[in-house]
């Protein structure tokens, strides 16, 4: 028989293949493989990049925490991280979480920032 990963001739009673280490079982016999039979060469994957606004909004929001400035800093951080969140959605991209952790923090920034001026 021959081993189901490597395709390593091996005994009939053989639980493990001795080449790789992969375990025998109750497979049919696999074939030794041939240029003819090996699997296509895989494709690599690529990830998606970060869209950029987003994190840039999720920042400006972030130091709206510190400096509000009537809740100024907050709206701009709110808005970029919208925009940053319908180009996500638009490109594929990633940083959804960073963009609506932004609109987040942004709102209450806002909020604070309506509040103290009362």
């Amino acid at each position: 028989m021959y081993c189901v990963n490597c395709g390593k001739e091996l005994s009939d009673e053989a639980a493990f293949c001795p080449e790789c280490g992969a375990q025998q079982g109750v497979h049919t016999p696999a074939a030794p493989c041939t240029e003819s039979s090996a699997p296509a060469a895989q494709q690599p994957v690529s990830k998606a990049p970060y869209n950029t606004v987003c994190i840039v909004g999720l920042i400006v929001s972030g130091i709206s925490l510190f400096l509000n400035f009537w809740g100024i800093v907050g709206i701009v951080g709110t808005v970029l991280s919208v925009i940053g969140l319908i180009g996500c959605q638009r490109k594929g991209e990633n940083g959804r979480v960073c963009a609506i952790s932004g609109i987040a923090i942004g709102a209450f920034s806002i909020l604070y920032g309506f509040f103290s001026l009362i």
